[in-house]
């Protein structure tokens, strides 16, 4: 018997489903409702679903928390999340449960039929190798349902990974990832080579997307997954080791991001035109210790900040001396100095020649 939990807090959401879906086409025999995870999870211990498609965020007890009891006592049952934008954070413990399945707000019936379709199959086929003898009674929409799906690579499905591994959103990627995956388990029928064919394409993205922000561990990671899926026969294999690559090349980047030169020498590209900036006003705002901060720097860099931070400024005004129509006084405001013969002093002592000189020679050069 293939059951159906639906957990949703909104009524409107539990209704639709319920009535909207001809369940019974889809192969399921039974269709239960509940509010909430307390109320879901009376249901559960007595019914024992085959598919839980649970909201996330509810009252009382979220989907979350409904979500790891299933997974703990009903292990064979198949998981769907159903979110809205906002609960992509929480989506991200969800990817670790194995759910076989998410679907976004508002409700699209269609791909919810098409989903169930494939959870029911899948449920039939583990039910048919514990009992085969059960088989003979089934009916012709639970014996149709037993021909194996087979998955296809789209370029929607290439194009959505490439647009996310251009974001900053780690959660939105692994979420789209895991949910390829579970596409894959779900169509059994899939030849394995044409499998390791995908992962292979999903390996290069993440490996080209890794060398385009420098992360080197998480590069080199993905070329050699690219070669591994030929050898690896599991497929939850090939799937851990895929997503522990994306999150690898974001532990990067979160390494890079939290670089405290990294972010000194972005706050003073930032902040170098503003007269007030000051290495203690950096640190503070950078949450650093300014002691430690200015060792940091000048052990890596070589130089202290005060230095970056007019270096960073006579470039910049050096390109606006070259606009004849500036007066040099003004140059010296727009790079952070208010005080023009200050600015003159500092630009002399960084580039050997006074601003005025430094105008007249790129004049006479042109």
């Amino acid at each position: 018997m293939i059951s159906v939990l639906i957990v949703d807090d909104e009524k409107l959401v539990r209704d639709t489903l319920a009535n909207y879906i001809n369940w019974g086409e889809l192969g399921a025999d039974a269709v239960y409702l509940a509010e909430n995870g307390v109320c879901a999870l009376e249901l559960a211990e007595k019914v024992q679903p085959s598919i839980v498609i649970t909201d996330i965020k509810m009252p009382h007890m979220g989907g979350m928390e409904f979500a790891q009891f299933i997974r703990e006592q009903f292990p064979g049952s198949r998981l769907v999340f159903l979110s809205g934008y906002t609960d992509k954070e929480y989506l991200k413990g969800a990817i670790h449960l194995h759910a076989d399945g998410y679907i976004e707000k508002p409700l699209d019936l269609p791909e919810i039929s098409s989903m169930v379709r494939q959870l029911v199959c899948l449920c039939l086929r583990e039910e048919a190798q514990k009992n085969p003898e059960l088989f003979f009674y089934h009916g012709d929409t639970k014996a149709a349902l037993l021909n194996k799906e087979v998955f296809t690579l789209t370029k929607t499905d290439l194009s959505q990974i490439r647009a996310l591994l251009g974001t900053n959103d780690e959660t939105a990627l692994l979420l789209a990832l895991h949910s390829l995956c579970a596409r894959i388990r779900r169509c059994e029928g899939t030849p394995p080579d044409y499998v390791r064919n995908v992962y292979s394409q999903l390996g290069l993205l993440l490996e080209s997307a890794a060398e385009f922000h420098g992360a080197a561990k998480a590069q080199a990671a993905g070329g050699a997954f690219v070669y591994m899926t030929a050898q690896m026969e599991c497929l939850k294999d090939l799937e851990n080791e895929l997503l522990r690559i994306a999150e690898l090349l974001y532990e990067e980047i979160r390494e890079r991001d939290f670089d405290p030169v990294s972010q000194v020498n972005g706050y003073i590209q930032a902040h170098f035109t503003e007269s007030t900036v000051t290495v203690d006003g950096i640190a503070r705002d950078l949450n650093f210790n300014t002691s430690y901060l200015c060792a940091v720097y000048k052990k890596k860099t070589g130089q202290t900040i005060n230095a970056a931070l007019t270096k960073a400024r006579i470039e910049r005004a050096c390109e606006l001396l070259k606009e004849p129509a500036r007066k040099l006084y003004e140059v010296g405001a727009c790079v952070g100095y208010t005080n023009g013969k200050y600015f003159t002093r500092v630009f002399t002592k960084e580039t050997g020649i006074s601003p005025r000189e430094y105008r007249e020679r790129h004049h006479e050069a042109k």
